[in-house]
């Protein structure tokens, strides 16, 4: 044992640079599995403590079109066992925000009158401020996600645009509202003071809305509710029905991206690490022929032997996963902060859960590392004192060798033709294909990480080019219709109709359809509530996509989101039951889309189709404009806001997806970023160690080209040649992974909130740039490895 243990330290501080590459490695492949681990482990866990701890909604009804009766509704919901409903609540909405004197337009507001406590149902939480029964006069609660999207702090005043002028209110309390309080929301609720709330909307024109939150003891027994609710009123629900998934949805998405993005690169780095440490251990291995040949001629035992490496890596692996996962702690805490920063308290840092899970993961890593070792370390009992002594290696790998070096491939390649630099760099790359493989490997999928986390922030940011992609419109201007009962209307089609500068136009209408069970052929006896779309006007003209056949056109037809698809079990060419306002319509199939909106719970059917049921709809939320000249799109949005700014928000289709989306790509670029700096850290090390065992190998080579009058710059220039040229082919290669494979990868997280084939923006200059980044990092790792060429004489490489 005292043998082994002075043979591996001697190992150890015989190539203190390789080891410690070695445990550079590990530690970043234990940190980011260990990461992605405790991420996934904690996706959904504060949303659900938050949820339970203010004992939220699982349904929130709305009540905003007259066709149910608020009070009836939630009289009846608060009848009945193993259900809590909160009050009645009333409010008003309004549009846009004016803070420090900066314009927010695409803000959406719920100007609640705040009933006193308790509610029972979706009690809040004070993230900053002082607690209280009802917000004080003069002054608003605003939810959390708005704080933070608008850096809005207790004792600041926004301005609250209502038909007439601006009400000044200060803020004296950040509430978590769980129910609307997600990320990437540009609604939300206020609590008003009830005085306040009297004094300042008894002249504003319009009526009052009502919203209750029903709380289910057992939220998988909803259906059975109200399968009772239709039964005893005899008519479905037909007002606005938000449902648990939607509530939670947002919360969830994207931490889970980034755990499953972190987990799969994880498990890609940890493999890439095994291979290094094989190849390491092999390449020791053979530079220790001759030294473990005279050992085992001595005595030494081959279980011995392999025992040398096993302590050697045992130690590396202790030195590398301890701090690994204790810094995976720490950065996994700071990505959930920054993901989850709505749920937070008073900046306090959110309880981390699945550390026993991480340290769990080291402990597996620990012992793969050791079981590779052995496995690698086995192709030390072949060694044949007498073959090892003789050639440095197995007689077998010796005449390997020599045959591949002049095989008739390599002539064929035409060495003999091509310069001496280039000549030893294809050399280093041929004679040291695991090396290559290796290389190429890596150097892929570095590539196409930093390609993917390009692309995928590109999208994002750029979301506007693909918005009927994402089931969104792709019409220049939006005006979303605020304040619907004293709408003018007629006069907005006026002015709509005498500007040459606009080309069409699309009047949008929601309402909500429930699929009758008879319809659904998966969910037996539910109905399943769906958002529906009523357009007046061209589906196609404002730029509404499909993934499978067309728009509806007629009064007969419908598309429907792809998660209606897949629960009732429809295609195209399939009829489909739906009640609209308590009448049932049977419509015919004639597309499918997607839709990250409302999870794809949704369908589109025509004006004239909703005109069926009540022939006077006209209850329009928003209006899609297009424009002749995009470059005036903002100077007409300016304009039209200006006018009809008492009754609609009126922006560019760019700003109306800005205010949702940025704060995504805001998240999004923290973690990707440290993944791609990760991998590019790794590609580093990796490369400089594997140079550095196989220049060692080739010492006395290297010694003979210098004798014999080449420069260690054109040397080490050679060898840096020949690992640009495997890494530009692992580039090339990363690049299609990064933009054809790890996709699918994130469609099967995102197919669970409507979005089934992912939409990307291709800049491939940017790609090119951000693949080659692995190049770079390639030819560094090659470059600074062969540092040794130069600083030793070519009498001592000879001798080495």
């Amino acid at each position: 044992m005292a043998v082994m243990f002075k043979l591996s330290l001697s190992y150890l501080s015989k190539n203190k640079i390789q080891n410690t590459l070695i445990v550079l490695l590990l530690l970043l492949s234990t940190l980011l599995v260990s990461t992605a681990i405790v991420i996934l482990a904690n996706t959904g866990n504060q949303f659900q403590e938050m949820h339970s701890r203010t004992h939220g909604s699982h349904q929130i009804l709305t009540f905003e079109k007259g066709l149910n009766d608020p009070e009836f509704v939630h009289d009846w919901w608060a009848s009945q066992d193993g259900v809590e409903v909160s009050p009645l609540l009333t409010y008003r909405t309004l549009s846009g925000i004016v803070l420090n004197e900066t314009d927010i337009p695409n803000l959406y507001l719920y100007m609640f009158n705040t009933p006193s406590p308790p509610w029972g149902v979706d009690e809040l939480i004070f993230s900053s401020g002082t607690p209280g029964t009802l917000p004080e006069q003069g002054s608003v609660w605003i939810p959390t996600s708005m704080a933070s999207a608008y850096h809005i702090s207790v004792g600041d005043t926004i301005g609250f645009k209502t038909s007439s002028n601006t009400l000044d209110l200060n803020v004296s309390g950040i509430v978590i509202d769980v129910p609307y309080g997600a990320p990437f929301s540009n609604t939300a609720r206020v609590w008003m003071n009830p005085v306040d709330y009297q004094h300042d909307f008894a002249t504003l024109a319009g009526n009052e809305h009502h919203m209750i939150g029903i709380h289910f003891n057992d939220y998988s027994m909803n259906s059975v509710y109200w399968e009772r609710y239709n039964r005893e009123t005899g008519t479905p629900f037909l007002e606005s029905k938000m449902e648990f998934e939607a509530i939670s949805s947002f919360y969830l998405i994207i931490n889970q991206v980034i755990g499953f993005i972190m987990i799969f690169m994880g498990v890609v780095m940890l493999s890439i690490a095994l291979m290094t440490i094989g190849f390491t251990i092999s390449d020791a291995i053979l530079a220790n022929y001759r030294t473990i040949g005279i050992l085992k001629s001595l005595g030494l035992t081959s279980r011995r032997t392999i025992g040398t490496y096993v302590i050697q890596y045992a130690m590396l692996s202790i030195a590398a996963i301890i701090p690994g996962i204790t810094l995976s702690v720490w950065i996994s805490k700071w990505i959930i902060n920054i993901s989850e920063s709505s749920l937070r308290v008073d900046h306090q840092n959110i309880s981390v859960q699945g550390l026993d899970a991480a340290v769990l993961a080291g402990v597996l890593l620990f012992a793969i590392v050791i079981l590779f070792t052995v496995l690698y370390a086995k192709k030390a009992r072949s060694i044949q004192p007498v073959q090892a002594i003789r050639y440095g290696m197995s007689e077998t790998d010796h005449s390997r060798m020599a045959g591949r070096m002049n095989s008739p491939w390599a002539h064929w390649v035409g060495f003999t033709r091509m310069p001496v630099t280039a000549v030893l760099g294809l050399r280093h790359v041929f004679k040291n294909t695991k090396s290559s493989v290796l290389t190429i490997l890596l150097t892929t999928m570095t590539s196409s990480v930093l390609v993917l986390g390009y692309v995928l922030l590109t999208s994002i940011i750029g979301i506007e080019q693909t918005a009927a992609k994402w089931g969104y419109d792709n019409a220049n201007i939006a005006a979303v219709v605020v304040n619907k009962s004293n709408f003018p209307k007629a006069e907005l089609k006026h002015v709509l109709a005498q500007d040459p500068r606009i080309s069409n136009v699309g009047w949008q209408g929601n309402i909500t359809g429930v699929i009758s069970p008879e319809s659904s052929t998966t969910v037996k006896g539910q109905s399943i509530s769906l958002n529906l779309s009523v357009m007046d006007g061209s589906y196609q003209e404002l730029g509404f996509e499909t993934l499978k056949g067309d728009n509806p056109q007629h009064a007969n037809e419908i598309a429907i989101g792809v998660h209606v698809a897949k629960t009732s079990n429809k295609d195209l060419g399939d009829l489909i039951d739906i009640y609209i306002e308590g009448e049932k319509r049977t419509f015919l199939i004639t597309g499918i889309y997607q839709a990250i909106a409302n999870m794809s719970v949704s369908g589109r059917i025509t004006i004239d189709a909703m005109r069926s049921v009540n022939r006077g709809y006209g209850e329009f939320d928003a209006i899609f404009i297009n424009v002749k000249d995009l470059a005036l799109a903002d100077k007409i949005a300016g304009a039209l806001n200006e006018q009809f700014k008492d009754f609609a928000s009126v922006v560019t289709q760019k700003t109306l997806l800005d205010s949702v989306y940025a704060e995504a790509a805001n998240i999004l670029i923290y973690p990707m970023s440290l993944i791609g700096l990760l991998f590019i850290i790794v590609t580093f090390i990796i490369i400089f160690s594997t140079c550095r065992i196989n220049i060692r190998k080739e010492s006395r080579t290297y010694g003979i080209y210098k004798s014999l009058g080449m420069t260690s710059r054109q040397i080490r220039l050679s060898l840096t040649m020949g690992m640009v040229v495997l890494s530009a082919i692992g580039a090339i290669l990363g690049i299609f992974v990064g933009v054809y494979v790890l996709p699918l990868l994130l469609e099967m997280v995102l197919s669970n909130y409507g979005i089934v084939e992912l939409p990307l923006i291709l800049n491939w200059g940017g790609m090119i740039l951000f693949a080659c980044l692995s190049i770079i990092a390639a030819g560094l790792g090659s470059w600074f490895s062969s540092r040794i060429i130069r600083e030793t004489s070519p009498r001592m490489l000879v001798i080495e």
